[in-house]
């Protein structure tokens, strides 16, 4: 079985597994019934440059469900989720300066903590979005750390602002067995969906504007500062694909071209094209991958018409649109809208 490791750009921070001993505790367990397969201590797991893969996160997952007898376990990982668990970055989202800026922290930073995730932040009409992208496969794993994620956002969100926020959940997975005991959890006008095409939390724009409780710039600067000069140092080993999908995904620079992008990557776009095709891709796959994200989530989130949605994209019209989406999916946008599950 393979190991954890104290390399820096691989897997989990190894706080994350004192998180999951913390739940597992409520049911009698200690730290040797869920570690000591695994060759692991909570000594081990509290330094901080401390990770774990994937590989041995999913097991522990297995080995505490095993023990708790417990189907949604995601659910009391999120409610036990404090935002000084996330390091630097949750600090600098804890000393922001209102709702707004943590999220666009978040959205900037959270592949420091969870290299195979990805937060999209983003408006639409009157509604605020958060899109999850998850980039692993392994179960249990993939379920428990997206429930456990959109619960502790829920949670730390409540705990920064001192508001109940009523929100939408959306999960593309199905409802863990007995789940609807903890709906009370959750603000009376709140909506908790499963089986949906996306990861998607979405609430009234109105609460952008909350100022956190412990906002303070100077504090919230230093973390920040920390943060760049993690991801800088990242982004030096990240590849490349990755970071121009990043780049391409923030709302306002959805129509850049191929030489913007790599003139912020300090690159030419000659040497860009050439990096990407070493890694199988191209610009022009990228751009249609993000598009076609960004068009499935306003056609199921907004009331826009086609030809908002176009001009949105970067279309010159709605032909264009649709012969593009339909070449994504294999139908029209029209059609989708209507019924996304056929």
């Amino acid at each position: 079985m393979k190991m954890a490791t104290l390399h820096p750009d691989q897997g989990i921070p190894g706080v994350y597994g004192l998180l999951l001993l913390d739940v597992v505790s409520r049911w009698g367990y200690n730290d040797a019934s869920l570690f000591e397969p695994f060759g692991l201590t909570s000594e081990q797991l509290a330094h901080p440059d401390m990770r774990i893969s994937v590989e041995v996160a999913n097991e522990l997952v297995k080995r505490a469900l095993q023990l708790t007898g417990e189907h949604s376990l995601g659910y009391h990982l999120g409610t036990q989720m404090r935002i000084s668990i996330h390091g630097f970055l949750g600090y600098a989202i804890m000393t922001a300066n209102n709702t707004t800026e943590a999220l666009a922290l978040a959205s900037r930073f959270i592949q420091l903590r969870m290299p195979f995730l990805q937060l999209y932040f983003s408006t639409f009409g009157e509604k605020a979005t958060i899109e999850l992208k998850c980039h692993i496969d392994l179960q249990p794993l993939h379920n428990e750390i997206i429930m456990a994620l959109a619960i502790g956002i829920y949670t730390m969100a409540k705990a920064l602002t001192g508001e109940d926020i009523p929100s939408e959940l959306d999960f593309n997975f199905d409802m863990p067995k007995g789940f609807e005991r903890y709906i009370k959890f959750f603000h009376p006008d709140s909506i908790i969906r499963f089986n949906q095409p996306h990861l998607i939390a979405s609430f009234d724009k109105k609460y952008l504007i909350l100022n956190l409780v412990h906002a303070d710039v100077i504090s919230s600067q230093i973390a920040i500062n920390q943060c760049e000069a993690e991801l800088s140092a990242l982004g030096e080993r990240r590849r490349i694909s990755m970071r121009v999908r990043d780049i391409l995904s923030h709302h306002e620079q959805a129509h850049l071209g191929i030489e913007a992008v790599a003139e912020q990557l300090c690159m030419s776009d000659r040497t860009l094209k050439r990096q990407l095709a070493t890694e199988g891709t191209s610009f022009s796959t990228i751009v249609d991958e993000v598009r076609y994200r960004r068009a499935i989530s306003l056609l199921s989130r907004t009331d826009y018409s086609l030809e908002q949605i176009a001009d949105e994209l970067g279309y010159s019209d709605v032909a264009n649109f649709s012969r593009a989406f339909k070449r994504w999916s294999g139908r029209s946008p029209s059609n989708w809208r209507k019924d996304p599950y056929l």
